[in-house]
């Protein structure tokens, strides 16, 4: 489950709206092919996931969207020792926080396009964290 050189491999959940929205935005990239990993149709297993906590820094816990319905029903008041929980990933994938991209040796949850950017990635029209080139005051100026 690592990327190869100019690849970007993408977790995501094919259910969430936001999870799609960033894989558009990973196939925009240039000079980077994009492997996607939809976890909803195909989870990952107890050693990826410690693999992908590991290489973020981040215990198993801290890999669960504590906003998802099925921790919020089934999960928020229990406590759980990161094996238990990894097994609760692999049979509700859905509790996963996603989007997680993984490239150039560098693990990192996905929120816009400008995360891909602030890793020196380039987006067709986003250049900058401060702003979209075609949302620019300036554009008008600069254009003349």
């Amino acid at each position: 489950m690592k990327p190869q050189e100019n690849e970007i491999l993408l977790i995501y959940n094919g259910r969430k709206a936001q999870d799609s929205k960033v894989l558009g935005y990973a196939s925009s990239v240039q000079k980077y092919k994009v492997n996607e990993r939809n976890i909803d149709k195909n989870p990952l297993t107890e050693t990826q996931l410690i693999k992908v906590a590991n290489d973020m820094g981040l215990q198993v816990l801290d890999l669960i969207d504590k906003t998802s319905d099925t921790y919020l029903n089934e999960i928020k008041d229990q406590s759980f020792s990161n094996e238990e929980m990894l097994k609760i990933v692999r049979q509700h994938p859905e509790i996963l926080k996603t989007p997680i991209a993984m490239l150039n040796g560098t693990v990192f949850f996905v929120h816009s396009a400008y995360d891909f950017v602030n890793k020196g990635i380039e987006i067709e029209g986003v250049k900058s964290k401060s702003g979209n080139v075609y949302e620019s005051p300036n554009r008008d100026k600069d254009n003349d």
